[in-house]
């Protein structure tokens, strides 16, 4: 195991719970498609509804009352299904970056499961508007507000069905979209504080260092291309332009934090923390030459720090060992109660 295994399995997870927010705005959007086709059934005249006919007897207000209590529903159940999420990403991370470090310094570091109230705290953002329940009651505030804006003026412009439903379409894909920028920024910024609390407690016992590492493409903000490769200063901080943050998502600034897909690099006492079978990952020989080979890939190749120690990784091989080897699954039983 290494931490970029790590990182595809986390990401594995968020896929998961991402596919879920999407089941349930596509149900939604078949359900508002269907109570407006209602609506031309029911009060269309001569093949047109018209927004006059429509706000008879208080019509188009409750249909609106229905699609808002759909969606406080809903928007109820994506916040549960991010918090659920969060505990396991933050949970995941922890216990996996705890048996890394400690089988492959073979150091007992006295890693216990996080508690309940830990995590929570962890998962509760500490500014009040932007916590979990604000930001998405806002959310959901404002798609209800675009939906009766847009069958008002889809009404108003005399568009038959077909054209309204593309406009709700629209509306409600939009929506989903920030409800899954929300679940990755949520996601990345718990992992953040969750890398915080392994090295901490891995810092009793070895030396914790970091390393900025940015993602392998070019929609990487220009700030973190520029982070890309910077090692922690002494207290953990990275630095941009006179602001420091500890890890990705934690800079408190919505252009440094929203959709981040960068990560951070653990050394312990220097070295690349990997631990298999058969391996001796931690061999000084190995580890001086594998550094070595990153900082020559990235000068001369100009790659950024994940891809050179990837294929560093690739290129350098260490030593076989008989040492007895130790899977995840049988480690992580220790916690159980």
């Amino acid at each position: 195991m290494n931490q970029f295994e790590i990182l595809e399995f986390l990401d594995k997870l968020l896929a998961k719970t991402e596919s879920a927010i999407e089941r349930i705005f596509g149900l939604r959007l078949k359900s508002i498609l269907f109570q407006i086709s209602e609506m031309y059934r029911k009060y269309e005249k001569n093949g047109e509804l018209s927004y006059t006919e429509l706000n008879k007897y208080n019509r188009f207000q409750k249909e609106m009352e229905l699609i808002g209590k759909a969606f406080t529903d809903d928007y109820k159940e994506i916040i549960k299904l991010i918090n659920e999420s969060l505990e396991m990403q933050y949970t995941e991370n922890y216990l996996r970056h705890a048996y890394l470090f400690q089988l492959g310094l073979s150091v007992d570091m006295g890693f216990t499961l996080p508690s309940m109230s830990v995590i929570q705290g962890a998962i509760k953002n500490p500014i009040d508007k932007l916590t979990l329940p604000a930001v998405l009651q806002e959310h959901r505030n404002e798609i209800v507000r675009k939906i009766n804006i847009e069958i008002s003026q889809s009404l108003i412009a005399g568009e038959g069905y077909a054209t309204m439903a593309k406009r709700i379409e629209n509306a409600v894909g939009f929506s989903q979209k920030k409800a899954r920028a929300v679940a990755r920024t949520e996601t990345g910024r718990v992992r953040s504080l969750s890398d915080e609390a392994v090295s901490e407690q891995a810092a009793k016992y070895a030396t914790m260092d970091k390393v900025w590492a940015s993602s392998l493409d070019l929609r990487v903000r220009t700030s973190h291309r520029a982070l890309d490769g910077q090692k922690a200063d002494k207290e953990g901080y990275f630095h941009y332009q006179g602001l420091k943050a500890k890890g990705p998502h934690l800079w408190g600034r919505a252009n440094m934090d929203i959709n981040c897909r960068c990560t951070t690099i653990h050394l312990v006492n220097g070295k690349f923390p990997e631990y298999r079978r058969g391996r001796d990952y931690m061999d000084a020989d190995y580890q001086k030459k594998l550094a070595g080979r990153i900082d020559e890939l990235m000068a001369d190749e100009g790659l950024t720090y994940t891809q050179a120690l990837k294929k560093a990784q690739k290129a350098i091989k260490p030593p076989s060992t008989t040492m007895p080897y130790v899977t995840f699954e049988d480690w992580k039983k220790k916690f159980a109660s």
